[in-house]
């Protein structure tokens, strides 16, 4: 073995190899033994149109025959990614222009200079802290890294944690009070941001970043009045809101934005994984127009925005992300996710009065069933395995986002093995 593998113990990859996978085909993958697996969670929750779309393909092919690569420095750029960005402003909540990258680790990165750089050229260069939440995932940069909430991704690695500064997450499950109501529980948590601001001092914060529902911390959805609560604390200090959605956006919480779902009015947005279905590796950072005009004077001092990469609003990308655009739109996604996600919450109702489950929730094709202990989760993901089906574990949850290519009985298929996993488990 060759590849130092990311997200893995190096030393028990080298006692067991990972699963190679050698295929796929809509919801299956096919490993190098030709065993097929359905995967339940679209690999890292993005191969939304499934692993051998034809019609992406197909863009991408006549794409590289046309033109293989342009760039957007220096007053060029291909027609094709101008395309690509009127169409997504259009669609986007409130947005106004997007720069373009190539992971959403990189699209965070680049949010986190744009709010620093458009407090520098608003004259408040103090502003450079940014507030991220325990258990957050926002990537596995330098300062993506810092801003998540996870400390594996931390420890060794010397990140620039003094940059962020750190409040709760809204998980009311685990973490509310004894008799405290979701809203409640949401009043005090916007509370403690609150206090962490006035003691933080709110002219050296230039931002807040959120996923609007948590993926890699556990699929935790926000309880009532959260996001409303913490927004309206973040407009009293002046303080831009990021909205992080590399999972949600696209229609994986209902709406096309997890935005729209949650209530949020975000100043700036990250976007990647169903933007291109992952075929082709690119994200996207969007702002309002406030931002973009903000920021334009120190630019024209410096005679240019210094900050970009060389792939970024890559042709073949952008002729990828039109096609998915227009397979949502012939989806009409939010119906059809609302549709599945009726199926995902109606499979997983049952099993929320099983021994051992503490909680199951869904939103769209965002969904999870929650153990009491994560050696429970964990047993429920090798019986799922066992039975063809690939999950994501996360502590005590089994975490379910599967391809919105699945049909009906696809998903019954999944939500079947699921419960048959979690009886075997208890048992």
């Amino acid at each position: 073995m060759a590849q130092l593998y990311p997200f893995n113990d190096p030393v028990t990859v080298e006692q067991t190899p990972p699963l190679q996978i050698a295929g796929g085909d809509g919801i299956h993958v096919r490993d190098a033994e030709g065993r097929s697996y359905i995967d339940a969670v679209s690999a890292l929750w993005c191969t939304s149109l499934g692993f051998a779309p034809e019609r992406l393909t197909q863009a991408m092919a006549d794409q590289m025959a046309t033109l293989a690569y342009y760039h957007s420095f220096m007053g060029r750029t291909p027609a094709l990614t101008d395309r690509l960005s009127a169409r997504l402003v259009a669609r986007m909540p409130g947005m106004a222009r997007v720069f373009y990258g190539t992971s959403g680790s990189e699209a965070v990165e680049t949010a986190a200079k744009i709010v620093r750089y458009y407090w520098a050229a608003k004259g408040q260069d103090a502003r450079q802290r940014i507030i991220a939440r325990d258990g957050a995932y926002h990537g596995s940069g330098q300062m993506s890294a810092a801003l998540t909430g996870l400390d594996y991704c931390h420890t060794g690695f010397s990140l620039p944690l003094s940059a962020v500064l750190r409040t709760g997450r809204p998980h009311y499950l685990r973490d509310a009070e004894p008799g405290e109501s979701e809203a409640a529980f949401s009043r005090r948590r916007a509370q403690e941001l609150d206090a962490l601001i006035r003691r933080e001092d709110p002219g050296t914060i230039a931002a807040f970043i959120g996923e609007p529902a948590m993926g890699a911390g556990g699929v935790i959805l926000p309880p009532d009045g959260y996001w409303d609560a913490v927004q309206e604390v973040l407009s009293r200090h002046g303080i831009l809101l990021i909205a992080d959605e590399i999972i949600c956006g696209f229609g994986r919480t209902g709406q096309w934005f997890g935005s729209e779902t949650f209530g949020l009015r975000p100043d700036l947005m990250t976007v990647a994984k169903q933007l291109t279905a992952s075929v082709f590796p690119m994200s996207a950072v969007a702002m309002r127009a406030e931002i973009y005009e903000g920021l334009k004077p120190l630019a024209h001092a410096v005679g240019t925005f210094g900050h970009g990469v060389t792939y970024g609003g890559h042709p073949v990308g952008a002729a990828v992300a039109l096609e998915c655009l227009d397979i949502y739109e012939e989806m009409d996604l939010p119906a059809h996710i609302a549709r599945l996600g009726a199926r995902i919450e109606a499979g997983l109702a049952p099993l929320k009065q099983t021994p051992g489950v503490l909680d199951v929730r869904c939103r769209g094709m965002l969904a999870a069933l929650e153990c009491d202990t994560a050696p429970q989760a964990q047993a429920i993901g090798q019986e799922a395995v066992a039975r063809g089906v690939f999950f994501r574990i996360i502590g005590p949850v089994v975490a379910i986002a599967p391809p919105y290519i699945c049909t009906e009985d696809e998903i019954d298929q999944i939500m079947a093995v699921l419960a048959a996993s979690v009886a075997a488990v208890v048992r």
